[in-house]
């Protein structure tokens, strides 16, 4: 019992080198994710698009050294499940009715992603009995292929279409492809409440592990 003991500190403290190893290589990756995105969007003459992934980039750069601070969002202090019904609702018919890739689409995308800032920002990780980490990694995994396949596609769609005079019409992008499927305000307001809630959904199941 004296040798278990005496072994848990130097696991806990082993557990938690592992930790902040992980915790830096996630974030190292985020920012250079973001500040390739920027890159390519400032290549392919999007700079407004380029502007906020290299704010995404920098920002999260800032908070690696400690520069910034984003108080997080307390879940016990603010009611839940109603609030967030009720602004995916409004969110919903607000992006569901407005014009396609107008003004008012633009400031609500902006809009509902600095509100979920405090919600999804990095935070000290507090172990429960749910926790699973090997349902998470495969998340991950899971995830991360989804992500990468899309970038590829969308790269892939953009050099291709640069070097051949008809590459826009027979390798379109992603957002070519599913213009009409949100064309119909009925059905953008679908996506749209399935995009808010199933975000919602990851939020409380990452809270929660």
């Amino acid at each position: 019992m004296k040798i278990m003991a005496s072994d848990r500190p130097v696991e806990s403290e082993r557990a938690a080198n592992t930790g902040a190893r992980s915790g830096f290589i996630t974030r190292v990756a985020w920012v250079t994710i973001l500040a390739l995105t920027a890159i390519f969007h400032f290549i392919r003459g999007a700079p407004a698009d380029g502007a906020i992934f290299l704010i995404a980039a920098l920002v999260l750069a800032l908070d690696a050294f400690g520069w910034v601070r984003i108080a997080p969002f307390d879940r016990e202090r603010h009611p839940r499940r109603l609030l967030f019904v009720v602004l995916i609702g409004v969110a919903a018919i607000v992006l569901g009715l407005a014009p396609l890739y107008g003004g008012v689409e633009s400031v609500g995308v902006v809009a509902i992603g600095i509100a979920l800032i405090p919600m999804v920002w990095p935070q000290p990780r507090i172990p429960t009995r749910r926790a699973r980490p090997d349902a998470v990694r495969r998340a991950a995994i899971a995830w991360s292929t989804v992500a990468v396949l899309g970038c590829l596609w969308e790269i892939g769609a953009f050099f291709l279409s640069r070097t051949s005079p008809t590459g826009v019409w027979d390798f379109p992008p992603l957002s070519d492809l599913l213009d009409p499927l949100i064309a119909s305000p009925v059905t953008r307001l679908a996506l749209v409440v399935a995009w808010l809630a199933g975000g919602y959904a990851l939020i409380r199941r990452g809270r929660s592990s």
